[in-house]
């Protein structure tokens, strides 16, 4: 889709004995025309939406080529930085995204309602906003948010820990999330989802993790996986269980998923998968 867009930052940068900070006023305009056949066709790609900072001022914010985002849109937002003389950092973003004009592709129906429920469906988007201090290289802590754009209460927050030694990566992170009727959830959900992984050699690695649902106080979902990865070329496979429970004492239903991903990074990705309900 042919695109022309603006993106303008002016940097006010303050330092001081212990380190230094940047407060950074961001604003893009993006100009294209409406999406062709919104909604009309498959989406097989495109299905997994999450809005937040980290694609608040991407040109398009579907994740991938079956749904394209038309349309004109502001992205406004500020971003503060503070390096530490003795180390570590904390970056700050809080910004909210606009639609001028067109049609808004994220308020268009489809198969799988992608879009709808989001915080963009509206002219005015809700507000995201994250916080992320690495104190060094080995942890990371980030919080990140979604707030109506109207009431300010919280649809989406997830708080999450990570740290690195050498060969293993291990991460929790803490999810709350607000009911999304058009997209099948009809009740607020919040979990816990634990993850490690381990470097077996140079470009191979082993996965897994498992998501407790708090609600239910249950774990509900658990991935083993393994998969091969460089600068040009992944292979992954998961092998992914889930548990949905009913209310009363009903047995819960398990589900059991294959997935395999081939991806030549730069080019193309593909993920195909099984399923399966005993």
């Amino acid at each position: 889709m042919p695109t022309v867009g603006l993106e303008y930052r002016y940097p006010f940068i303050n330092v001081q004995p212990w380190g230094s900070t940047t407060i950074e006023p961001i604003a893009q305009v993006i100009i294209r025309p409406n999406e062709p056949y919104a909604g009309k066709l498959p989406n097989e790609d495109a299905q997994s939406l999450v809005y937040d900072t980290s694609n608040l001022f991407s040109v398009d914010k579907f994740s991938g080529y079956d749904r394209v985002e038309g349309g004109g849109r502001a992205n406004v937002g500020v971003q503060a930085t503070t390096q530490f003389d003795r180390g570590g950092a904390v970056k700050v973003l809080f910004g909210q995204s606009y639609q001028l004009f067109g049609l808004n592709s994220f308020a268009v129906q489809d198969v799988t309602n992608t879009g709808l429920d989001s915080g963009l469906a509206t002219p005015k988007s809700d507000y995201v906003g994250s916080v992320n201090y690495s104190p060094n290289r080995t942890y990371t802590f980030s919080v990140r948010t979604r707030l109506d754009q109207q009431t300010l209460n919280v649809q989406r927050f997830e708080a999450e820990g990570r740290a690195s030694f050498d060969r293993w990566s291990v991460s929790m992170m803490y999810g709350n999330y607000a009911q999304q009727p058009e997209l099948g959830y009809l009740t607020r959900r919040e979990g816990l989802l634990g993850s490690a992984s381990v470097k077996l050699a140079a470009n191979w690695v082993m996965s897994g993790a498992a998501r407790w649902d708090l609600e239910a106080n249950k774990l509900n979902q658990y991935i083993i996986g393994a998969g091969y990865v460089d600068d040009c070329f992944v292979l992954a496979a998961n092998y992914v269980t889930s548990y949905t429970y009913a209310a009363g004492t009903t047995p819960p239903v398990l589900s059991h998923a294959f997935m395999l991903q081939i991806g030549l990074r730069t080019l193309a990705n593909t993920a195909s998968g099984a399923s399966g309900i005993p």
